[in-house]
């Protein structure tokens, strides 16, 4: 009952402005969030947005360097109202570090920043999503590229990460410029990739559901199916999160995320953009339509609540970016409010029979 007073109250809150109430995002958490634990890497104190795999028994993490990670000692002036690009070429989290876990997801080995080719002249790359595909492991990630008619716009891109006596290499990075629907003007961020019968598939979009098909090395991708279900889902547009994993050979489960604005306790009562974060799941075979999805919004203790920090722009922040199917459980690895790691234990059983079909 708690819950469902939660979520009448969440529903009211976005439908009605005139009904809508400050509502306490952690007043009741979801019930399948068992406990969630913050990953403290040392040397990167404010490192972000995660992903998380499994590689022969042990926990493999990367992550958003955070602002610690820096080129030189200067300090500069960051405006409260102006996005300073000299500050975010070399202060701000654009490079990509790995580190490994132990079982109890302490970090086990030294933090290691990744050496990935550039598609410009100052490092943008961000929100890496590991995946393994066959026997091997896949990096995507998102980089600035220099535009024909702009000076620059985002796309995504994929590498093939080696590790070779305890260090981390990449081979075969290649920047998606070429598929169907491609923009200029349009920033490519948040493709969900997942392995299909040992092939790196990417969902470009969530509704639609957009299946693409990267040819490595060649940084053009084939369209393979597009199907257009809408999900029930009133807290902004679907957009990427996790990896999608599959589940009992029937259907791939991914953690999307969406965003919208609103006033929360989190957020003092203003007026503010939040991001929250649900599951969705799609058929194991094409056209991979859209099978269910969370009827609310997934939240744990300290997902909304705890330390604040200066972000880009006012922002009340949960990325999921890693997942890992257990024999009872999920972990979720997701980021905090642009400056901490996450991981979430979520009840198996609990999560896919809170789910809803999507028409």
């Amino acid at each position: 009952m708690p819950y469902l007073k939660k979520l009448l109250l969440l529903c009211v809150a976005f439908s009605s402005p005139l009904l809508a109430q400050i509502i306490d995002l952690e007043e009741t958490p979801t019930p399948c969030v068992i406990q969630s634990k913050q990953i403290i890497l040392p040397n990167f104190p404010y490192a972000f947005n995660p992903s998380l795999i499994k590689w022969e028994g042990s926990f493999l993490l990367c992550f958003r360097a955070g602002k610690e990670y820096r080129y030189d000692d200067e300090i500069p002036i960051h405006s409260e109202d102006f996005f300073d690009y000299d500050y975010v070429d070399k202060y701000s989290p654009n490079r990509i570090g790995l580190v490994w876990l132990d079982e109890n997801l302490n970090p086990c080995s030294t933090p290691q920043i990744l050496n990935i080719p550039n598609y410009n002249s100052t490092y943008r790359q961000q929100d890496p999503r590991l995946v393994v595909v066959g026997n091997r492991i896949f990096i995507v990630y998102s980089d600035i590229v220099k535009g024909m008619y702009i000076d620059y716009t985002r796309r995504m891109c994929t590498a093939e990460l080696f590790i070779e006596n305890g260090n981390f290499y990449v081979r075969d990075t290649a920047c998606l410029t070429a598929f169907d629907g491609a923009k200029e003007t349009l920033w490519e961020k948040n493709w969900v990739p997942f392995d299909y019968e040992d092939n790196l598939m990417l969902a470009y979009s969530l509704t639609p559901h957009k299946i693409l098909y990267p040819l490595l090395n060649s940084g053009v991708c084939s369209t393979i199916a597009v199907t257009n279900k809408k999900a029930n889902w009133g807290w902004g547009v679907l957009r990427g999160g996790t990896p999608a994993v599959l589940i009992n050979d029937q259907e791939y489960l991914s953690f999307f995320h969406s965003s919208c604005v609103l006033e929360s306790v989190q957020s003092g009562g203003k007026k503010m953009q939040h991001y929250f974060m649900g599951a969705y799941t799609f058929a194991a075979q094409p056209p991979f339509e859209l099978k269910r999805i969370s009827p609310a919004p997934v939240i744990g203790k300290n997902f909304y609540n705890g330390p604040k920090y200066k972000t880009w722009k006012p922002l009340i922040v949960v990325f999921p970016g890693g997942i890992v199917e257990e024999k009872d459980h999920f972990l979720v690895a997701y980021g905090r409010q642009d400056h901490e790691i996450w991981i979430t234990k979520i009840d198996k059983t609990g999560l896919l029979d809170s789910l809803i079909c999507v028409q």
